[in-house]
């Protein structure tokens, strides 16, 4: 039985998916939905697989959007400075919580940010869907996630979209090439005819990302259980 509650301490806030018997900890960091129904759904998948999961919530107290124009409209006023919010939830799961390591897997806006926290330290290890990386950025967006992901130590997980819209084939190269370059494991999927945000079910009537959906996850989870193994 999963049990699940909601957070609030201090800069930490989210929704947190408890595991049995926790082999580690995950940060979801979620799309600019925020804690939906799919970040939820996702943190219980991780606890059934032995994470304890904690989803930022980077809106704490806010509804979720009703569509993409608001969802688009309220992560604008998000900025860099989040890492440090990101960094205390890390903080808090290791020593509140008490777990052995911790890993940050993101989606999306998420994914780019979990890019940057890991460029940090202290994680056990990284996933990132389809990172929100774009050329030129965007206002809010100060730190260059690409140049940043020289300074990732633990292994990183990354997974694209082959007709993403959003960090664009080139972009993605340059991430690729950055991380295939440190002394870290780096391990790719590419999903040829997925497109951005591809886990999403509004998007799953397209077959290659229904396909796409079914081919990322079980990696993911053998990737985080590899990072985070039973003691």
């Amino acid at each position: 039985m999963i049990r699940t509650e909601t957070i609030a301490a201090g800069r930490v806030h989210g929704h947190l998916a408890h595991a049995e018997r926790p082999r580690g900890g995950v940060l979801l960091l979620p799309t600019i939905f925020g804690v939906d129904g799919f970040a939820q759904g996702r943190a219980r998948m991780l606890a059934e697989a032995g994470f304890t999961t904690l989803v930022w919530d980077s809106y704490p107290g806010e509804a979720t959007p009703a569509d993409m124009a608001a969802a688009t409209a309220r992560a604008g006023k998000l900025t860099d400075g989040a890492v440090e919010d990101m960094t205390d939830c890390v903080r808090h799961m290791r020593d509140q919580l008490a777990l052995p390591g911790v890993a940050v897997l993101g989606f999306c806006l998420g994914g780019r940010y979990a890019l940057l926290l890991a460029a940090r330290g202290g994680l056990a290890g990284c996933v990132a869907y389809y990172p929100s990386i774009r050329v030129p950025a965007k206002p809010n967006e100060t730190e260059d996630a690409v140049a940043r992901s020289a300074a990732i130590g633990c292994p990183v997980h990354l997974i694209q979209a082959g007709a993403d819209e959003v960090i664009v084939h080139a972009t993605y190269l340059r991430l690729r090439d950055t991380l295939e370059k440190r002394p870290a494991a780096t391990v790719v999927q590419s999903h040829p005819g997925a497109v951005h945000s591809f886990m999403r079910d509004a998007v799953q009537h397209v077959p290659a990302n229904a396909m796409a959906t079914r081919l990322a996850w079980p990696p993911a989870i053998a990737f985080l259980e590899a990072c985070l193994p039973r003691g």
